[in-house]
């Protein structure tokens, strides 16, 4: 990646536990500035716990504050799984898997160590997902306002209904059925991914280590914005560190790869923290997993979008076109999560809707749903 910026750098050797030689406070206030950005900075404040004396005060000052902000997130993720174990019946509970920055919080694994997150992710099956939206609406978490546009595309194309918002807390929560959308036709089997789920001792669960680590990389490269791309792939770096010991965790994690069919996210995963964060791959594993990259020319494009759109979105961090990768990786991530003609059709009906909201305002056309806080047929 020569395309790592010097403050990208210096942010990466921080995230390690270290701290670069010979910089100034100015750049302290600007790593500080870059990382609150990029959502790492109490993951920072975490990895420099035990050089701590070795900062300056002022920095020390926000570190401290960024772990303090990170230790209220987590009492809160912790606070309303207590509250979907309450609230829901004991069938719907035991079927509930806590996925990314909630599931590495309550697993206590090193990535959810200083992990910000902006919403509780969660998965059930399609089967019972109705009722468990019914459930959730009579202790008032409804359905955010939206179009009937908006709501038609998460209830019958997408992998996730829309964001549920506490009327009381304001948390937000994420119900997702699978971890693609349906529409892309590449959503995998989910029991495939839901095999080997853990029971925490708090009584929540989340995915085996394998399967999450799967996840991370598959939502990591099928998203169409990366603002948040650095924190997600140093989630990445630490998983691959955590686990990446035991070759029963390699085993697992390939022949999951294979038989869904995310073998290219995997590959990309290893290829990019190996290059920015360097972390600590087996040979072997990186080996085994380049027979899933795309052929040299695609695989420079690649390479070109992803060193540029996976650094932090800061413009101290700015490279040359950087516009451009954003564009392409904007455009590919609409591309393999819909076929052309509903990508086409999609695009056509936001625009149109934007226009019209433009137009007419933002209250024009919000479904029923979002008029009455109730989700439909309730």
């Amino acid at each position: 990646m020569n395309a790592i910026t010097r403050y990208t750098g210096h942010l990466v050797t921080l995230l390690s536990g270290s701290v670069p030689k010979s910089i100034s406070l100015v750049e302290w206030e600007l790593l500080i500035r870059i990382a609150r950005e990029a959502s790492v900075l109490p993951r920072v404040a975490y990895a420099l716990d035990t050089v701590m004396e070795s900062v300056p005060e002022y920095a020390q000052t926000h570190l401290i504050s960024a772990k303090y902000h990170a230790k209220l997130l987590a009492q809160q993720v912790q606070f309303e799984a207590r509250e979907f174990k309450r609230i829901l019946p004991v069938e719907l509970q035991a079927e509930i898997i806590y996925l990314k920055g909630a599931a590495y919080t309550l697993s206590g694994c090193t990535a959810g160590r200083g992990r910000v997150f902006s919403d509780i992710d969660m998965l059930v099956s399609k089967t019972n997902l109705r009722e468990v939206e019914a459930r959730l609406s009579v202790y008032t978490w409804f359905t955010q306002p939206t179009d009937d546009y908006d709501d038609m595309y998460y209830r019958q194309w997408a992998h996730e209904i829309p964001p549920l918002k506490h009327s009381g807390r304001g948390t937000i929560l994420d119900v997702h059925h699978n971890l693609v959308p349906l529409i892309s036709g590449k959503a995998p089997d989910i029991n495939d991914f839901t095999a080997g789920a853990r029971t925490l001792s708090c009584g929540a669960r989340v995915l085996s280590p394998g399967a999450m680590i799967l996840h991370s990389a598959v939502h990591l490269f099928y998203q169409e914005e990366y603002h948040h791309g650095f924190r997600d792939l140093s989630d990445l770096h630490l998983l691959f560190s955590e686990f990446g010991c035991e070759q029963a965790f390699w085993d697992e994690l390939f022949i999951l790869a294979q038989k869904t069919g995310f073998g290219l996210e995997l590959a990309l995963a290893l290829r990019y923290v190996n290059m920015l964060f360097d972390t600590d791959i087996p040979q072997a594993e990186l080996h085994k997993s380049q027979l899933w990259l795309p052929a040299k020319i695609k695989l420079k494009i690649f390479d070109w979008i992803y060193s540029r759109v996976l650094q932090p979105h800061h413009t101290l961090c700015n490279v040359s076109g950087l516009g451009l990768a954003n564009t392409m990786a904007l455009v590919r991530g609409h591309w393999i999560k819909m076929p052309v003609h509903i990508l086409l059709m999609h695009t056509a009906a936001k625009g149109y809707r934007n226009m019209l909201k433009w137009v007419a305002g933002k209250g024009v056309n919000k479904p029923d749903s979002a008029k009455n806080n109730a989700p439909p047929g309730i």
